[in-house]
């Protein structure tokens, strides 16, 4: 019996050609645009913001930015206050 595995299980979601978060990225100010009846400036801002983000998010993706927020951020600020704090660098047991 032959079993087939799937190798591209931890790809990120996609929408069109786009990952999903560069497509958030880029949708949401060219809709608002579209709502408030400025495409131009829409356009302008989703091309603007959908730059930034992808050099800020670089080759690594979002778990990339992530871990860089959890260890450069101080802990009260994000989600990350559950986590344990990322200045301990030894644990007394």
């Amino acid at each position: 019996m032959l079993v087939k595995i799937e190798q591209r299980l931890q790809d990120p979601a996609r929408f069109l050609i786009l990952p999903l978060d560069e497509a958030v990225f880029l949708g949401l100010p060219f809709m608002m645009g579209l709502l408030s009846r400025q495409i131009i400036v829409g356009s302008v801002v989703a091309f603007v913001v959908w730059s930034v983000w992808r050099r800020l998010k670089g080759e690594g993706g979002i778990e990339r930015l992530l871990a860089a927020a959890y260890w450069y951020l101080p802990s009260e600020i994000g989600i990350f206050k559950p986590f344990p704090d990322s200045a301990t660098s030894v644990w007394e047991a």
